[in-house]
């Protein structure tokens, strides 16, 4: 073989060898923008419901939780397109945009937030379909907090005679929903300070007062 043929191979090879090498590296350096990942914080603050604004199509995980409320994913913390969400009093550090996150994970995600508002639009549907009685004895102003179905009593101001009875009838209080009041028995003011929502975490709360003060039967209904 004459010494010009043998270079002129030698450096058709050499230059394969380096358009190969730069093509590894470039291949390497796009793989390395893609599993790329960025941490944002994102807390729920007095156990209400908070977004956190950021592309998650990459997938997102704990990096780690600061909260003493655990940060369980689909129930207390999750994540859309778009944002990552928290409720209930979780607050932690998320590890965003690793694309190696695999799809069933992203995909189980979404199931849970499409069961979530799946529930809550169930719950909706349940409204107007359900209430609860209350019957007690109001010196001055008293305080009836109901949750699903729960009804909690406070005495605010005047004498106790007790939480009273209560009783409810079809479905516990739903998500969302607004509800109405009607005193039955008894010459107290009866209102509605607030309705439930994920500020109050879905709470109805009512105040029944009485200025003139005085132990009269009362008997109020709740319905939604």
């Amino acid at each position: 073989m004459k010494p010009s043929t043998w270079l002129r191979r030698r450096r058709t090879l050499l230059s394969i060898s380096i358009t190969l090498l730069f093509v590894v590296l470039f291949l390497g350096v796009v793989a390395a923008a893609m599993v790329q990942t960025q941490t944002i914080y994102c807390g729920s603050d007095n156990g209400q419901y908070r977004t956190c604004p950021i592309d998650t199509r990459g997938g997102v995980r704990i990096a780690n939780q600061i909260s003493r409320i655990e940060c369980v994913q689909g129930q207390t913390w999750g994540y859309k397109r778009d944002y990552v969400w928290v409720d209930r009093g979780c607050r932690a550090n998320f590890e965003v945009g690793d694309r190696d996150y695999n799809d069933r994970d992203r995909d189980r995600d979404r199931d849970r937030d499409r069961d979530r508002d799946r529930d809550r639009d169930r719950d909706r549907d349940r409204s107007g379909h359900g209430s609860v009685t209350w019957t007690g004895k109001v010196d001055h102003d008293i305080k009836l907090v109901i949750y699903g179905s729960r009804l909690d009593f406070y005495n605010l101001s005047g004498k106790s005679y007790g939480p009273g009875r209560y009783n409810f009838t079809g479905s516990g209080l739903p998500r969302d929903v607004n509800v109405r009041v009607e005193r039955v028995n008894g010459r107290k003011d009866v209102t509605i300070t607030e309705q439930p929502s994920r500020y109050n975490k879905q709470s109805a709360v009512i105040r029944i007062t009485d200025s003139r003060g005085g132990d009269k039967d009362t008997e109020v209904v709740i319905s939604w």
